[in-house]
């Protein structure tokens, strides 16, 4: 059977009446006869535009965190009650106290940025239960979560914005929750991504090493490569897309302007832009 991806949430749109965009990113995969959503958005568009692309949006079997920002995870307050117990695969982390700094002449401004909701609350609402782990696991036939991903490069760096909050005060949020899935395809193995905070080269890398994969059909999703330190990560980011075969590169939410215009001018006709109504079947 196809695998069918379509993206219901995300910061652009594209061209299809009744889509509306948000800062936000999630993904709905249809595959042997189950529905999966990676993320929820911030919860502005979901159901609008579920409605819009004709998705029921109470039938889903599984949803997966990619890590705890509101813009991947407020959406699960707006998702209806599940008709069956709906699992959602998280890090253990997914739920921490995370905020964002922003400089400003009067100081730091911070701004808290996680899940507002309690695991029991979310469990409760829709009908839930949470599964936490580290560690790459199927969650479905031909559906991996990747778990926590080793950060090997040596160019990808964290985003010093990002914080937790704990009793001693903001930290340097390392975000260990950042996942991933790997999609089996009848195209080939398709990664889908919410922002990639470990790095997109690093999140190929796992993948690569934990199902011998050397090629990908297919990278899905954010990238993070709007927040660069330098375009020596772009052009070895590129060049990594390269060695594993990349046949669509497909980006959204965080990967930014001048990175996606790059990778349009590189890749071509590999390139797309995987906005808020855009699909795909392989």
């Amino acid at each position: 059977m196809n695998t069918k991806i379509t993206i219901l949430c995300e910061n652009r749109t594209c061209i299809t009446e009744g889509i509306t965009g948000e800062h936000g990113f999630c993904a709905l995969i249809e595959k042997n006869g189950e529905k999966l959503l990676l993320d929820t958005g911030q919860g502005l568009s979901l159901i609008s535009n579920a409605k819009t692309l004709d998705i029921r949006l109470d039938n889903i079997s599984k949803i997966v965190l990619s890590h705890g920002h509101y813009d991947h995870t407020r959406g699960l307050e707006k998702l209806p009650p599940q008709e069956n117990q709906v699992l959602i695969y998280a890090h253990p982390d997914v739920f921490a106290n995370k905020y964002s700094v922003k400089k400003d002449s009067n100081g730091d401004i911070y701004k808290f940025i996680g899940i507002r909701q309690t695991k029991e609350d979310l469990e409760a609402g829709l009908n839930a239960r949470f599964v936490f782990t580290t560690r790459f696991t199927p969650i479905t036939d031909q559906v991996f979560f990747s778990g926590e991903i080793p950060r090997i490069t040596d160019f990808e760096t964290s985003d010093s914005r990002l914080l937790v909050k704990d009793k001693d005060g903001y930290q340097p949020d390392q975000l260990l929750d950042d996942a991933s899935l790997l999609i089996e395809t009848q195209s080939g193995p398709v990664i889908l991504t919410g922002c990639a905070h470990s790095g997109i080269v690093n999140v190929m890398e796992h993948f690569s090493q934990q199902t011998g994969h050397k090629t990908f059909f297919a990278i899905i999703g954010g990238t993070h490569l709007g927040f660069l330190k330098s375009l020596d990560q772009l052009e070895k980011t590129m060049d990594a897309f390269d060695r594993f075969q990349v046949q669509k590169l497909a980006v959204s939410h965080c990967t930014g302007n001048e990175a996606a215009a790059a990778c349009y001018h590189r890749f071509k006709d590999r390139f797309a832009f995987a906005n808020a109504g855009w699909k795909i079947e392989c």
